[in-house]
């Protein structure tokens, strides 16, 4: 009982500390918290400014 309890205690503590985690990243932005920033070439500045445009008529 006592080993069962223990278990279940882990398991949720963990997946509490995974959303945690998660979320903390996620209010960084795409960029901040990704592990590759320093060495990624694609400039995340541009990209989002690229997302925010609107297309023109002939894109789809």
């Amino acid at each position: 009982m006592i080993i069962d309890i223990l278990i279940v205690t882990i398991v949720f503590g963990y997946a509490g500390f995974a959303l945690y985690r998660g979320f903390k990243k996620s209010k960084k932005g795409a960029c901040a918290s990704c592990s590759q920033q320093k060495s990624c070439s694609a400039a995340c500045s541009s990209a989002s400014a690229a997302s925010l445009a609107t297309p023109s008529k002939g894109d789809k």
